[in-house]
């Protein structure tokens, strides 16, 4: 689609919902370089995709994405190699059609530099701490090593003691999905705070193939008291899209995400365990684990 605006003739951006097919295409630009963000991972794009309207574009050798909440518009920064400002002009028209402001989100450093490069002085950059991902070495998670994760291993330790020969463990699979989400729904109530991650779960679960999306349940007398799902998004980094536990059931956290690990994390270095999107609770947590580092990224808006 085009639109005229004198003698100049400007392209205009074509977004369209994210969709299951997109999968090679989003890769191809997000998976050359890992930053450390879960949501340039295919998985986490796809399955918000319907609770933050995110849409794509491609065009020129660059990927375009986009998010809308509350009515606003919020764009990654366009991804692709070469010169980076007639991607951005793209965005620049797009935004000034509509009459809405150029929001730019999840810029990693690199990216940061590249857009200062291109345009000098014209984006404030502002440090997006609610969306920073928890990294953590793989081999500490697994083995609960160290004294900072002591604790940690204790609860492990008093789960696999307290519960001998009355717990199991078992992989995600055709014959469990369905009772993995009835876990999910059961855990988050009829609080609308998680219907976005609800709607998640379900994507995820009926696309769990497709996705290469691994799962994790753990049982006590044949009920589940928690779950895990996770992508390997690089081959160096495995990402943990969910993960709930029953909280009466002291070292059940700790079970699920120590056994998830030892049985499909063995071959990478990292974990990445995702944002606390600013909740106090779940920042808590994360820190608890000692994380090897947080991925700075920022917003952007014209000055």
């Amino acid at each position: 689609m085009k639109f005229y605006t004198g003698d100049e003739c400007f392209f205009m951006l074509n977004f369209r919902p994210i969709e299951l097919k997109d999968k090679a295409l989003v890769e191809n630009y997000y998976s050359k370089e890992n930053h450390f963000l879960c949501d340039y991972c295919f998985t986490d794009l796809f399955i918000w995709g319907k609770h933050y309207n995110t849409e794509i574009c491609e065009h020129n050798g660059f990927l375009y994405t986009k998010m809308n909440e509350d009515n606003c518009d919020y764009f990654f920064a366009p991804e692709g190699e070469g010169d980076i400002r007639p991607a951005m002009e793209e965005i620049f028209e797009y935004t000034r059609e509509r009459g809405c402001p150029l929001i730019l989100i999840l810029i990693y450093p690199e990216m940061r530099e590249r857009i200062e490069a291109a345009y000098p002085d014209k984006f404030i950059f502002e440090e997006n701490t609610g969306n920073m991902d928890y990294v953590y070495l793989a081999e500490r998670l697994i083995n609960l090593s160290g004294k900072k994760l002591h604790k940690k291993k204790n609860h492990f330790n008093h789960f696999i003691k307290e519960y001998e020969g009355r717990w199991s463990y078992e992989d995600l699979n055709d014959e469990n999905v369905k009772e993995f989400f009835t876990y999910q729904l059961d855990w988050c109530g009829e609080d609308d705070e998680f219907l976005g991650e609800l709607c998640a779960a379900s994507i995820a679960l009926k696309n769990y193939k497709a996705l290469g999306v691994k799962g994790g349940i753990l049982r006590v007398d044949g009920r589940i008291v928690a779950v895990t799902l996770g992508t390997q998004s690089f081959p160096d980094t495995y990402i943990i899209q969910i993960e709930k536990a029953d909280a009466s059931i002291n070292g059940a956290y700790q079970a699920i995400n120590k056994l998830f690990a030892e049985r499909n994390c063995q071959n990478v270095k990292y974990i990445d365990r995702e944002e606390d999107m600013n909740i106090e609770g779940l920042r808590q947590a994360k820190e608890s684990y000692y994380p090897e580092f947080l991925s700075m990224n920022y917003v952007a808006r014209l000055k």
